[in-house]
């Protein structure tokens, strides 16, 4: 009876003890339960912030497909135009020797948190220096630029050679882009106006007003193409010290997205994003800025704009 007694008091203790640790680990899941439990406020408030984080994300994603859109347009029309390409009417002669230098702008991506993406202006440089060659385009940034400026210069090259009669077959063009940092911009092809311009200098022995800015793709036959981010290349150029900013035609207004909060009943707030057309030149003034903004609709009248002689 003896060692029966000692097994079932054995076995009674064993019980007890797993009875107290099942016990000991429901009471830990439950009021890490209770710490789980959100109040209503909380959850709503929760949903305020996934709703705003949502808004930041669809302004950041609108901003992107328009500039991505511009690009896409120009080097479709690009494309087109080169695949039946004939570069007659242009006499061929020496080398040209000239330089030249103009201030562009472009747009780079600003993180601003994991959900939200932004897109201020960036202010660079661009030197053009022409040697009796053998029809080369060399580009070169300082330092390191993320920038696609060879179907632009290429643009640039044609036009200026049908608006001046000269060929520039046997004409080297070093183009150099220097910016104050590293950077990485998403808009190449805008600058293309600014380089027409700049080359149609060199040829002419003129000069580039270095208060005048411009944003616009260069088209084959000369007109000015239209971008994305203009608001943001504007303010650029306006904190640079610009007194006059070209656009491409109609893009002297743009269109933003602006965000809004309302309250419909007590304790509920809703996040909208809303479009608006801007007026750019009375956007900069409101900003303390005196920037003119000009349309312009082809490379001819933004060079009259820009040169004087030297």
């Amino acid at each position: 009876m003896e060692p029966t007694a000692n097994s079932s008091i054995r076995k009674l203790k064993a019980a007890l003890i797993l009875s107290i640790l099942v016990n000991a680990t429901m009471a830990v899941v439950f009021l890490s339960d209770i710490q789980r439990i959100e109040t209503p406020d909380i959850q709503y408030s929760t949903l305020v912030s996934q709703n705003q984080n949502l808004t930041r994300s669809l302004n950041s994603l609108k901003q992107e497909l328009t500039i991505l859109q511009s690009q896409l347009s120009y080097y479709k029309a690009q494309a087109e135009y080169y695949s039946r390409l004939s570069r007659s009417g242009v006499t061929t002669g020496g080398g040209i020797v000239a330089r030249s230098a103009i201030n562009i702008v472009a747009v780079r991506e600003v993180r601003r948190s994991m959900v939200e993406l932004t897109y201020e202006g960036v202010v660079m440089a661009v030197h053009l220096e022409l040697r009796e060659g053998e029809g080369r385009l060399l580009i070169d940034t300082q330092p390191k630029i993320g920038i696609d400026l060879q179907t632009s210069a290429n643009t640039a090259i044609l036009v200026a050679e049908n608006l001046t009669g000269l060929s520039l077959r046997n004409t080297d063009i070093i183009l150099t882009v220097t910016a104050d940092t590293d950077t990485e911009v998403v808009d190449g092809p805008s600058a293309g106006t600014a380089i027409t311009v700049a080359l149609l200098a060199a040829i002419r022995n003129q000069t580039a007003d270095p208060t005048v800015f411009m944003t616009g793709t260069i088209n084959p036959d000369g007109t000015v193409g239209k971008v994305g981010g203009v608001v943001e290349k504007a303010t650029a150029a306006a904190r640079f010290g610009a007194k006059k900013f070209l656009v491409p035609l109609g893009q002297s207004v743009a269109l933003t997205y602006k965000t809004e909060e309302s309250h419909p009943a007590p304790g509920l707030t809703i996040v909208t994003t809303k479009p608006e057309l801007i007026n750019i030149q009375e956007y900069l003034r409101e900003q303390g800025f005196a920037l003119e903004v000009v349309e312009v609709g082809d490379v001819t009248r933004a060079y009259e704009l820009t040169a004087s002689g030297k």
